[in-house]
C-alpha cells in the first residue's frame, strides 16, 4: 500500500467502466429522513463546503484509491463486489441536508434501494488519457454539496485491470479506503469463483456519530474534559500550533496546493530504524515523531514541539472494520531544546502522548466551537499548523496481498493554507506525502525540512552501525583471547 499523488499512481492505457450510485426511484423525497444527526467532522465539513459555494471559490477535495486485479477481469463479478460495498456501508447510502435550524441531517438509502448506474466510456489510448480523465472527473463530480458523494471505476487492460474510487471527505478518512480495497478484492474473488460471500455486518458511522454528538451535547468551555485542551492553549499560544517556519503565506488566502511524496528509507533502514526505537523502548511512530521535533528544531530554532496528531477512533470493536470518517486531532507537546538527544526527546514525546491519549475522545471539531470561537467561521485552519500523520501499512487488513493488488491512496487538495505530512511505513519502507502551498518559500521550506528528517534518520541509523560494528570487533577480541 501506499500513498501518492495521481499523477503517480500507475494508471495504464485501457477500457474504462464507470459506475455512480443511483437516486432512488421517486428521488430524493422518498429517502427515509434519519434522526441521527451527522457527525461532528461532517457537519464542520459541510459547512466549510457551504461557504465555500457562497463565496465562488473553487477548489477541488477528495481522497481516492486504486488497486489492481491480476488476470482477465470478470466484469459481472466485479460490479456485484462493487454493489455489496456500497450496500455494506450506511454511509455510502447517505445524502445530507443542512437544516433550519443549523443541524446537519442525513437522509439514507436502504440496501434495498440501492442501484448502480453503469456507464462504458470505452477505450482510452494512453496512460496520460486514462489519468487525465479520471482527475477531470474527479474535480468535477466529487462535491461536498452534490449527490452521488462518491465514484467508481476500472480500466480493463488484456492482462490485469485497475479499479479507481474517489470520495468525498465526509464520508470517509484514510484508514476506510485501506478496508475498501480488501473488502472489493475479497468480494470479488468470492464472486468469480462461485464462493459464498461475507455477509457479516460492519458497524455504521451514522451510529458512531449519533453516540458521539449526545455524549458531548452538553459540553461547555469550562468543562473539566476540556482541561487538557486549556493547558494547551497556554503553553503553546493558540488552540491550532503554529509551523514554526516562514512558509510565505498570508492569513486568509489559500494557494495551489502540491502533493509531493518521497522515500525517506528504504525497508532494511526503516527495520534498522524500528530496532533503534524498541532499544530505546519505544514505538515507530513515536521515535518517528521525536526525529521530526529534532529536524524542526535544527532549521527553525524552537525548542518547544507543539502539533496536531490525528488519532483513528476505531477503539471500539464495532468500529473495526466500518468505512466512515473515524479519525479525532489531538495536540502534543514535548521538549526539543538544543543539546537534547534523541532518548530524551522519545522520553518527552511519551509523556505528551500519555496525556494525550486520556484526552482522545472530546471531538476536536467542538473544542474548536469552544475555545477558539473566533476562528469557528472558518473554512479551513486559521495559517499554517504543525501537523504529523503516521500509518503502517503493514498492519492492516489485506496487508499481505498489497505487494499483489499494487494499491494506493490517493489524498488531492487543489488549494491549501498550511503544509501537512504523512508518514507511511510499507513493505517498502517508510515514506512521506506532504501536501503544502505551491509558492516559492513553502516549497524551500519543505525542502529544507524533507532533508532534516531524513538527515536525522540517516544519522540515527549510522551512528547505530558503528556502535553495532564496534561491539561485534569487540565480541570478536573476546573470543580469540
Amino acid at each position: 500500500m501506499h500513498q501518492i499523488p495521481l499523477a503517480e499512481a500507475g494508471f495504464n492505457a485501457g477500457h474504462i467502466h464507470e459506475w455512480r450510485l443511483s437516486p432512488p426511484p421517486n428521488t430524493f423525497d422518498s429517502l427515509t429522513a434519519d434522526d441521527r444527526p451527522a457527525s461532528y467532522n461532517q457537519e464542520k465539513h459541510f459547512s466549510a463546503a457551504v461557504s465555500a459555494r457562497k463565496e465562488h471559490v473553487a477548489e477541488n477535495y477528495w481522497i481516492g484509491l486504486s488497486f489492481k486485479i491480476p488476470g482477465r477481469l470478470n466484469l459481472p463479478a466485479l460490479e456485484n463486489a462493487l454493489l455489496m460495498f456500497v450496500k455494506r456501508h450506511e454511509v455510502l447510502r447517505c445524502g445530507f441536508e443542512q437544516l433550519i435550524a443549523g443541524d446537519l441531517r442525513c437522509d439514507v438509502m436502504t440496501p434495498e434501494e440501492v442501484r448502480l448506474v453503469h456507464t462504458d466510456l470505452g477505450p482510452f489510448s494512453s496512460a496520460a488519457e486514462v489519468t487525465t480523465h479520471i482527475r477531470t472527473t474527479f474535480n468535477r463530480d466529487i462535491d461536498t454539496l452534490s449527490w452521488p458523494l462518491f465514484l467508481m471505476g476500472v480500466v480493463i487492460e488484456p492482462t490485469q485491470s485497475t479499479v479507481y474510487m474517489g470520495f468525498d471527505h465526509i464520508l470517509c478518512d484514510g484508514l476506510s479506503l485501506v478496508i475498501a480495497v480488501e473488502e472489493v478484492q475479497r468480494d470479488y474473488a468470492a464472486l468469480a469463483a462461485g464462493e459464498p460471500l461475507d455477509l457479516a455486518e460492519r458497524g455504521s458511522y451514522l451510529d458512531f456519530g449519533d453516540a458521539q454528538r449526545h455524549r458531548y451535547a452538553t459540553l461547555a468551555a469550562n468543562s473539566p474534559d476540556l482541561e487538557y485542551w486549556r493547558s494547551f492553549i497556554s503553553d503553546a499560544g493558540d488552540l491550532f500550533p503554529r509551523i514554526p517556519l516562514d512558509l510565505g503565506l498570508e492569513y486568509g488566502h489559500m494557494y495551489p496546493a502540491r502533493n509531493h511524496t518521497v522515500r525517506l528509507l528504504d525497508d532494511a533502514s526503516a527495520l534498522e530504524f524500528e530496532r533503534i526505537c524498541r532499544q530505546h523502548g519505544t514505538k515507530l511512530f513515536m521515535g518517528l515523531l521525536a526525529v521530526v521535533g529534532m529536524s524542526l528544531r535544527d532549521i527553525s530554532g524552537c525548542q518547544k514541539y507543539h502539533g496536531f496528531l490525528p488519532v483513528s477512533e476505531r477503539q471500539d470493536p464495532r468500529w473495526q472494520k466500518s468505512f466512515g470518517w473515524f479519525v479525532n486531532t489531538l495536540a502534543i507537546t514535548f521538549p526539543i531544546a538544543d543539546g537534547m538527544s534523541f532518548p530524551q526527546v522519545v522520553e518527552g514525546v511519551q509523556s505528551g502522548f500519555k496525556e494525550l491519549i486520556r484526552n482522545v475522545d472530546v471531538p476536536f471539531v467542538k473544542v474548536w466551537e469552544l475555545l477558539a470561537p473566533q476562528y469557528f467561521h472558518l473554512r479551513t485552519w486559521p495559517y499554517p499548523v504543525n501537523f504529523f500523520s503516521f500509518l503502517d501499512y503493514r498492519k492492516l487488513p489485506g496487508a499481505d496481498q498489497f505487494g499483489v493488488w499494487q494499491s494506493k491512496t490517493i489524498p488531492n487538495t487543489s488549494h491549501s493554507n498550511t503544509a501537512n505530512m504523512w508518514f507511511l511505513r510499507n513493505a517498502d519502507g517508510l515514506y512521506l506525502n506532504s501536501i503544502f502551498c505551491d509558492v516559492p518559500k513553502s516549497v524551500d521550506a519543505m525542502d529544507r525540512y524533507r532533508a532534516a528528517i531524513a538527515s536525522t534518520l540517516e544519522g540515527l541509523i549510522s551512528a547505530s552501525t558503528r556502535e553495532n560494528a564496534v561491539a561485534r570487533e569487540r565480541a570478536q577480541s573476546t573470543v580469540a583471547v
